[in-house]
């Protein structure tokens, strides 16, 4: 399995739900759907939690992450059958437990194109404590090795995702990796790229855009809080090498109706918090104030 976290810097909690719900009902299949630390059964109710779990954060930043869409992707050589209902409940789950039993996560199966996948939206906050859900590389790459340690163990059948995190591995560096890999990586990107840019040539905004890659299987990453370019598998291509650069991107238009919405609720919840906690103080003093006398 390939375990991938692309950090979200806005509160786009509504359309990953939407995306990650519909590629779940795809073929109409009854979708099964994961979730931690949430109480609700639909989309309304879902988002509604996650924005009530981000007013509680201690410590609000403006590059903070809001969310995480995190992937579990399993190999399409699996044979027919191999990966059951039952055994992506159980993995799920385990990934569940092992990134953090305090964290909010909502999730659902995918499967398309001979690819099984877990999409998960995971909140950028703890639950109820206001403490940010954070993980360092080096945390991220001990959940992945224990992932992979459970799967071979508990599935050794589903033996075409094992996945290669250095263990046991000749270590080669990134310049020897890229030069053993040139070839294929070069039809990998010319395949992309052209996906890529029909999705721009089409595309009314920026979100609109990475809508439109994502519903293609490819799901951008960011730096400093920006789009930058997509992941397939366990590779990064940016927009900027696949003929889309930083102006052609930045002239796209900026859609922040659904950002704000939520930003907006966040707010509210904030502000009703605070006034609430000024009249409890109020009180608190005038009964100060009866004793006194």
């Amino acid at each position: 399995m390939i375990v991938k976290l692309l950090s979200r810097h806005n509160a786009s909690y509504d359309s990953l739900i939407g995306y990650i719900l519909k590629g779940a009902r795809a073929k109409g299949k009854e979708p099964q759907v994961f979730t931690h630390n949430l109480r609700s059964e639909d989309k309304k109710g879902w988002v509604k939690e996650y924005i009530e779990n981000e007013a509680l954060r201690q410590h609000p930043r403006s590059n903070q992450v809001y969310l995480y869409h995190e992937i579990i992707s399993f190999s399409n050589k699996e044979e027919t059958g191999a990966i059951t209902k039952e055994m992506l409940d159980d993995i799920g789950n385990q990934y569940i437990s092992l990134r953090g039993k305090d964290g909010v996560f909502m999730g659902a199966v995918h499967q398309e194109k001979g690819h099984t996948h877990i999409h998960f939206c995971t909140s950028g906050v703890k639950f109820r404590t206001g403490m940010a859900f954070r993980m360092s590389r080096y945390e991220l790459q001990g959940v992945k090795i224990k992932l992979q340690e459970y799967h071979k163990q508990k599935y050794p059948e589903i033996k075409q995702s094992f996945p290669k995190h250095g263990k046991g591995q000749e270590y080669v560096t990134d310049r020897e990796w890229q030069a053993r890999h040139k070839d294929e990586r070069a039809v990998l990107k010319s395949e992309i790229s052209a996906q890529v840019k029909s999705c721009f040539d089409v595309a009314k905004s920026q979100k609109e855009f990475l809508e439109l890659l994502r519903d293609k299987g490819l799901h951008h990453y960011e730096r400093s809080g920006k789009a930058t370019g997509i992941t397939y598998e366990d590779t990064k291509f940016r927009f900027s090498r696949m003929g889309i650069s930083n102006e052609q991107f930045n002239g796209l238009a900026v859609d922040r109706a659904e950002e704000q919405k939520a930003l907006d609720e966040i707010q509210a919840i904030r502000d009703g918090k605070e006034e609430r906690a000024m009249k409890e103080k109020d009180i608190d003093d005038q009964d100060l104030d009866m004793e006194r006398r």
